[in-house]
């Protein structure tokens, strides 16, 4: 009896630990830290019981991938040996070491969609005190504009996805569509275009996703849906979002005219970035220039002339395969995007995976498998104008997300061994 009251608790610990850790995720200053303190603790409880169970293959992919990002992070590519002063690596065995412990343990799948819509409504509260209250033009929360743009857009589309697929009553799944939309909508009050641009890849492969498992007639109904709550998000924005877009063609082709005039604006310093981090990867295509090689050689081209000085100002290069290629060069890029691919693939919701759940469960995995599936393709996406690995709110959130997900599937799916209830029906 004893076994099972602590595997209860643990089973609970985690749970409302991922609740919190989305829920506060842009609610509070580093929201995203209490709820991964909280997996880490309750990981450490729960720790003995998965060693002596085993794990299998997929979460052995998962924790190991992790600890190789980890090692790739943690290495500047200045030279052997060479070692970061950041703690990311620390946090990603760390997270390793959860994500081993909630696919034995599991995290109730019924609290995911309420935890990713009390992190939309979270991050809506803050963008409208800090747009309304404070006179901020965009809504930045406790990191910056576009960190908070594209972690709240996120939330926002997953959050819809559980509505749209997760076979909830009507009433639940309005609530739910309507608190994403709180997501989406802070995200348009961030003025973050990249996580504009991510949205429409993000809604096609949830399209996709429902063609390929024969829901035409909900097809259908997301793309009506999913339209006419962005147009209503937007219609209050219209002017200052279509006042954004315009500057950015207007910024492209000024830099495209006269790079050396429009080099200082948004668009313009991406583009200089982008061509540089270019050239210095291809400079070292096989092992990069290294972290602070990388801003020593940036140094070496402005004092020749052959970049604008104001590319000193930044330590990455606003994209993040290009600046990965010329930190650490192709072995860094593949890793990169092994991050990225291996989550994508074990999460992927195929027919097969599907179908082998029971019949009652098919809509709740069809839907937590997606909106895990949309974590790496956002980032990928995010990834196209700022570096999001640059940041702790990029790596934390990222990471964690993927223990907490990982939890929910593997107890939906039957491979946890909690013992806290027999009906796993989110």
């Amino acid at each position: 009896m004893s076994e099972i009251l602590k595997s209860n608790r643990i089973f609970l610990g985690l749970s409302i630990s991922a609740f919190f850790f989305w829920a506060l995720a842009l609610a509070v200053p580093t929201g995203y830290s209490y709820g991964a303190v909280g997996i880490l603790l309750f990981s450490l409880l729960g720790f003995k019981g998965a060693v002596m169970h085993g794990i299998d293959k997929a979460t052995w992919r998962l924790a190991g991938l992790l600890v190789v990002t980890g090692l790739l992070w943690g290495s500047t590519f200045d030279g052997w040996l060479s070692w970061s002063d950041t703690d990311y690596w620390a946090k990603y065995w760390l997270a390793a070491f959860c994500m081993v412990v909630v696919a034995y343990r599991g995290i109730d799948p019924r609290t995911i969609p309420w935890a990713l819509a009390g992190g939309s409504l979270g991050a809506m509260a803050v963008a409208l005190y800090q747009y309304h209250y404070l006179g901020i033009s965009k809504a930045s929360g406790f990191t910056n504009a576009i960190q908070y743009g594209g972690i709240a857009m996120y939330l926002g589309i997953a959050t819809w996805t559980f509505a749209l697929l997760g076979g909830y009553q009507r009433r639940y799944s309005f609530i739910l569509w309507i608190l994403g939309s709180f997501g989406v909508l802070a995200s348009v009050l961030s003025e973050t275009r990249g996580a504009w641009v991510v949205a429409p890849l993000l809604l096609l492969a949830i399209w996709m996703l429902l063609l390929q498992h024969g829901h035409r007639r909900l097809a259908v109904y997301a793309v009506i849906t999913s339209l006419f709550l962005g147009v209503v998000t937007l219609i209050p924005l219209w002017e200052r979002v279509e006042g954004r877009v315009q500057q950015a063609l207007v910024e492209t082709h000024a830099y495209r005219e006269n790079p050396e005039q429009a080099v200082n604006t948004s668009i313009g310093q991406r583009l200089e970035q982008w061509q540089l981090a270019w050239r210095l990867g291809m400079e070292q295509p096989f092992t990069g220039w290294g972290v602070e090689g990388f801003v020593a050689r940036k140094k070496e081209y402005v004092d020749l002339g052959w970049a604008d000085p104001s590319v000193n100002d930044y330590g990455h290069a606003h994209n993040e395969i290009l600046d990965m290629f010329a930190k650490r060069g192709l072995i860094g890029v593949s890793g990169l995007l092994l991050f990225y691919v291996i989550p994508l693939a074990i999460f992927w919701p195929s027919r097969r995976r599907i179908y082998a759940l029971p019949a009652q469960q098919q809509k709740n995995g069809l839907a937590l498998r997606t909106v895990a599936s949309l974590l790496p393709i956002a980032y990928f996406g995010f990834g196209w104008t700022q570096v999001f690995f640059a940041h702790n709110s990029g790596h934390m959130f990222y990471i964690f997300s993927l223990v907490a997900l990982w939890g929910g599937i593997c107890y939906l799916e039957g491979k946890t061994r909690s013992l806290y209830v027999d009906d796993k029906t989110a």
